[in-house]
């Protein structure tokens, strides 16, 4: 499904925090929306931690795209981009342990569980991506 990412430059880590921030921060809308549509009815607690990571994810993308602008310059953004890549994994982490309190809404919804499984398969191949990035960097 992804292809492989071969870390060469700083600017290729740059542009795949850029991708996988803005899908992850994207999930919880998805999960809300289709949670709506399908009368899943979740608790307020859920939703509101749905929308804590989603609020997570958006400043690593901002900070990012402004790090972006001046990836040529290594030597200067090397420690921000570790930064990145460590809040990146600790928020990561976190949406991976809200998933299995989501899935107990529509158990018997095959659709429903499916699409968690999906976002649940992106965010531990984004979590085990940016720890081999973080591995290359150390």
């Amino acid at each position: 499904m992804y292809c492989k990412c071969y870390f060469n430059n700083l600017c290729c880590v740059i542009n795949e925090i850029i991708l996988w921030s803005e899908i992850s921060s994207e999930h919880p809308v998805f999960i809300k929306t289709v949670a709506a549509l399908t009368n899943k009815n979740l608790s307020q607690s859920i939703v509101n931690r749905l929308n804590e990571v989603s609020n997570m994810f958006k400043p690593i993308n901002e900070r990012a795209r402004d790090l972006k602008a001046a990836c040529r310059q290594t030597s200067l953004i090397y420690l921000d981009v570790k930064k990145l890549i460590e809040e990146f994994l600790l928020h990561d982490g976190h949406f991976l342990m809200l998933i299995p309190d989501v899935k107990q809404y529509g158990k018997d919804d095959m659709v429903w569980q499916e699409l968690l499984e999906h976002i649940t398969h992106e965010q531990r191949f984004m979590f085990e991506l940016f720890t081999n990035f973080q591995d290359l960097l150390d």
